[in-house]
This record gives C-alpha cells, structure tokens and sequence, in this order.
C-alpha cells in the first residue's frame, strides 16, 4: 500500500511507500519510488514471473535512467508485439443472445419467459470463434492505460497503438475494472509473458491509498514483494522439475489443527511422486543482514513443517550472498534453512542460486 495522510495545514501531506516502487501523481505532485534492484534486474524478475522457463534474456530498449514506468512499457510492448506476430489470439467465447434464426442451443426457460407462445425471436446460447477474448481484452487494457500515462516515451507509444489498432476488434474494459479471468494453456502458450505483464500493469495501476480524503492518483506502481514472491515460487517451480514430483504454489490443501480450522499458506510446496510433500519453501522480501530477520519467519516456517510432516523447511530472502543459515528446533528434530538471494546478480547466477536451493530442498537430511 501507499500511505497518504493529510497533515496538519492545509496543502500539506506525508506519503511513504510501503515496498511499492513506481510513479505516480497525486494531486500534481509526481512522486518516483526507485527500486533498490536494478530496473533491469527488476524487469528480470517481472519476465522470468510471467512466463517461467521462457523468459528471453536480451537488453529491453530502456535505458536506468528512463526509470521504471518506460522500462515496464517497453517490456509490454515487445512482449506483445512477439506474440502477435502472427495476428492476435483467437478463441471461444460462450455467447448468449436473441437471434431470428437458431443457432446453437435453444434455452428454454428463457425462451417461455421472453416470448411466451412465440417461435421466434430464439434464445439461444452458442460457442464463437473470435478474437474478443480475456488474454486480447487484458492486452487491450494494459495498453490503453500505458498509453494514458504521461511518463511513457513517444517512442514506445508507438507500439502501444499498433497494439490498440491490431485490437480493434476487442471489447474495452471499464476505467478501473480488474482484469478479466483468463486459463493459461498450451492453446495462448505465446502469450503467457505478455498478458501476464499486461495484468501487472492494470494492478500496478490501481492500488488503493489510505488517506482521510478522496486522492487521485494516476501512474504505475509495483509490489516489490509479490514481484519477489512470485519469481522465487516460479523459479523453484522450474528448479525442481528434474528431481520428479509435483510441486504447489500458494497451496491451501494444508492445516495446522486436527479440525482444520487454521490453514497453512506456504508459497512453494513440493511433493513426491506419491502426492505427499517433501519439501516445503516461503520467499521474504526483507532486505537486509540475516542475522536481522524477524523470529516470526521461523516460528511461521515451523507451522508449516509441523501441519506438512516435514523435518526441514526453507525461508528464501531478497538480500545479499550470506550462505545459508540452518537452525534446529529444540525438542522437534525440525532445521530450518534461512537462503539469502542475490537479486543485483546477473540473472543466470540469480537462477544458479535458485537450482542451489531447489537442491537442498530435494535432498534429505543427513
């Protein structure tokens, strides 16, 4: 969240981020929060996330100092453009309407209640094949919005209206509304990076502030803790395949009572291939020394070994190259592991890192 609070005289406000990194204008006033992670790292972690195991390892257009917002436009946008190469998505959409000739399935008691006696009109509902689908309208969407910001070079806005033009086709979203529900499959494999981005941008663009007073706000603005959590939960994911199994993320099939009344949350869980779990991971975007990390991680981490019978749990932080600090529960034979990763490395040391992890969750304790 953001935080805005109006101060004690009039046209006076505090404002301070909380793990939010961007641009934004609140009352003309342009606030930048700069990431402590390089933005090209950053881009990084927001690629690798959007579509694990594909990510392309290759300079976007942006320099550092065009800041975050242009970095983010010109990722969407060759993102994008890669995947519409060959024209935009098309699927099928379930339509129901009122058609003066049948097609598809006649619906009844719509039929009775609308046209009582009648043969025609007929309600009908049917399968279309067509571009109008949620990956084009979150595409369309994250588009229009980027074009709205003021901070997006001329250049890159380029791009964003041949997008806007090759969508012609596709119903706009309302001002504000949340992204459409879309299933990622081998069918939009190729879009997976972009619509993706494309959800980070229409979020980005719409978090709430906590103020006394209705403030408008117009920029883009990332959670530096769902970017980390969700690169570490998709890096392991990938790290872990050639170990076998299956593994879980943000999975809600576990508690920590008999009665299961208090779940279990944990970010990565990998299970063998019997089904049951065998290793159990939580990434902590907590900058800092190790030696400086709240006891709530552990004391949540040995929830989790506990409620998942489990003799090893991994805590994964955003810090720098500390090795691995283990600790073991008195009275429960339980280690936990405390991983400290490097995000300012290059990305194939930052993978390195991950597949170090992956390994010591794999393999069992001495």
């Amino acid at each position: 969240m953001v935080r805005v609070e109006q101060g004690r005289r009039a046209g006076l406000w505090r404002v301070s981020g909380r793990r939010l990194v961007g641009a934004a204008r609140i009352h003309g006033v342009e606030v930048r929060i700069a990431p402590k992670t390089p933005i090209s790292r950053l881009l990084f972690l927001l690629g690798y996330s959007a579509a694990p195991g594909r990510w392309w390892p290759e300079v976007v257009d942006a320099a550092e100092r065009d800041g975050l917002l242009a970095a983010v436009a010109y990722a969407f946008v060759r993102a994008t453009e890669r995947a519409m190469r060959y024209g935009p998505l098309q699927g099928y959409r379930s339509v129901e309407d009122t058609l003066p000739v049948i097609r598809g399935r006649i619906r009844p008691s719509d039929q009775v209640r609308r046209h009582f006696g009648q043969a025609f009109p007929v309600e009908v509902s049917f399968e279309e094949f067509t571009e109008d689908i949620p990956e084009n309208r979150i595409l369309l969407a994250a588009a229009r919005r980027l074009l709205s910001l003021p901070d997006v070079p001329i250049t890159c806005r380029r791009g964003l209206r041949r997008i806007v033009t090759t969508l012609a086709d596709v119903t706009e979203a309302d001002i504000g509304a949340a992204p459409p529900p879309w299933v990622p499959g081998f069918h939009n494999v190729q879009f997976h990076s972009a619509v993706r981005l494309g959800e980070l941008v229409l979020r980005g663009a719409s978090y709430d502030l906590d103020s006394r007073g209705p403030v408008r706000v117009d920029g883009l603005l990332l959670n530096m803790e769902k970017v980390f959590e969700d690169f570490v939960a998709g890096a392991l994911t990938e790290a872990l395949r050639p170990f076998g199994g299956t593994t879980h993320i943000q999975d809600r099939r576990h508690f920590l009572d008999q009665r299961h009344k208090i779940q279990l949350l944990p970010d990565v869980v990998w299970c063998r291939n019997d089904g049951h779990p065998a290793g159990v991971a939580d990434a902590k975007y907590k900058l800092g020394k190790v030696s400086g990390y709240p006891n709530a991680d552990l004391y949540q981490m040995t929830s989790y070994c506990l409620g998942l019978g489990l003799d090893r749990g991994h805590l994964v932080y955003a810090a720098g190259e500390t090795p691995a600090t283990r600790h073991v529960i008195r009275n429960s034979g339980i280690e936990l592991v405390q991983h400290a990763l490097p995000l300012g490395a290059e990305p194939n040391e930052l993978l390195t890192a991950i597949a170090t992890i992956a390994g010591d969750i794999a393999s069992p304790m001495p």
